[in-house]
């Protein structure tokens, strides 16, 4: 039997953040929409997490009739005013990336070396261009102190802190670098937003109107008819839940499920011995340690296996 303090046990529901709790948190979505739209079927209803609104918008852009939800007042605001046209802004994962770039800065990286590399579009020229010009002794220090679990703590909630693989700095560098050897720079708007601050370009208009909800994940679905989404992109809602939350969120989706739908969520974890379908390398926005998709009855019957 589920309690009401359990949708306290999700570290969304204050925000990951210690300042500014339930303010803007992102900008803009760390997260490649091309997962979903490869996986979704056409004209899916699909149910996801409202984010900034970019993998909304790009979803119903592609035809797809979608709910997007947010436990943040603030983030579903910005979600459903970025689909209004409004101009993007900094959250707090901007201002953290943008201090970021400043210690980059301070190790050598140049902006003219940044446009250099973002203007390659050869994976085995990057590759080496990241090892000869950009992944330097400076660089790897500052990554690994901006990232390490002491200095992460001032910023992030002790929930959404412990979710993190705990050599975080390095297990983002390598992410980083399987990046650069797979995906195009020059074609890739994650490249240019990680390193220059650049915006994603915006999808087009949406084919179907998005709606927009401020619930919690799993409440939201629980009021749901059953067999409501055909498909669910969850962002990486799970870093940071309790086991009871992540047990709710299982169970409200499959209940939200039709048959056959399917599941993307994401996580900064690292993936476990189980999941060789991990489709993270395959994800343009560079950052993620887990992006999994499966049938909703195989997520509904346990996490994904992760390991920090």
């Amino acid at each position: 039997m589920w309690r009401p303090h359990d949708l306290e046990q999700t570290t969304w529901r204050k925000g990951p953040f210690r300042a500014r709790p339930m303010g803007l948190i992102f900008g803009q979505t760390y997260e490649d929409p091309g997962i979903e739209l490869e996986t979704f079927a056409p004209r899916s209803r699909v149910f996801s997490i409202a984010g900034a609104g970019c993998t909304a918008r790009a979803l119903a852009t592609a035809g797809h009739r979608v709910t997007a939800v947010d436990i943040n007042p603030a983030q579903l605001a910005y979600a459903e005013a970025g689909d209004a046209g409004r101009l993007a802004r900094m959250g707090a994962a901007e201002r953290l990336l943008g201090f970021g770039r400043e210690l980059a800065r301070l190790a050598g990286w140049s902006r003219g070396r940044l446009e250099a590399f973002l203007s390659l579009s050869d994976c085995g020229e990057q590759a080496d261009f990241w090892d000869r010009e950009l992944d330097t002794a400076r660089w790897r220090l500052a990554v690994d102190t901006l990232l390490a679990p002491r200095l992460l703590s001032l910023c992030y909630r002790s929930p959404f802190l412990r979710s993190l693989p705990r050599d975080f700095g390095p297990r983002v560098r390598q992410r980083l670098r399987r990046g650069w050897a797979s995906h195009s720079n020059s074609r890739n708007s994650f490249a240019a937003l990680l390193l220059m601050g650049r915006s994603l370009p915006e999808p087009g208009a949406a084919i179907s109107p998005i709606r927009f909800v401020c619930a919690d994940a799993a409440e939201f679905l629980e009021s749901c008819p059953a067999g409501t989404f055909e498909a669910f992109s969850l962002s990486n809602i799970g870093d940071g839940a309790s086991p009871e939350y992540l047990q709710r969120l299982q169970a409200a989706v499959e209940h939200a499920s039709a048959p056959d739908a399917v599941v993307v969520s994401r996580s900064f974890q690292e993936p476990g011995a189980g999941m060789a379908g991990n489709r993270a390398g395959l994800d343009r926005s560079l950052l993620w340690g887990v992006v999994d998709v499966r049938p909703v009855g195989i997520f509904a019957g346990g996490v994904p296996c992760c390991t920090c």
